[in-house]
């Protein structure tokens, strides 16, 4: 997915350690997602996770989609490494 002039690669996971309210750590369904600066995917800019019941609601691709979008939209860094 290209968005801002940014490639967004998302890949289904299912180990994403996360704590529980009840400070114990668990595994969750979710997501990784990718930024590259390139089409080709050789310049990756960052990764991170989307854990289901906690930075997304349900375990969908526009969830996480929309997710990456708005990470790419709050984080100004992106600006700098791009030029």
């Amino acid at each position: 997915m290209k968005y801002k002039g940014f490639y967004i690669k998302i890949s289904p996971d299912s180990n994403i350690r996360r704590v529980d309210k009840k400070g114990r750590d668990i595994l969750c369904e979710g997501f990784l997602i990718q930024i590259f600066a390139d089409k080709n995917e050789h310049n990756e800019i960052d990764n991170f996770t989307a854990a289901v019941g906690f930075e997304i609601l349900e375990d969908s691709l526009a969830e996480a989609e929309q997710f990456a979008k708005d990470f790419i939209d709050c984080e100004g860094k992106f600006i700098d490494l791009k030029s």
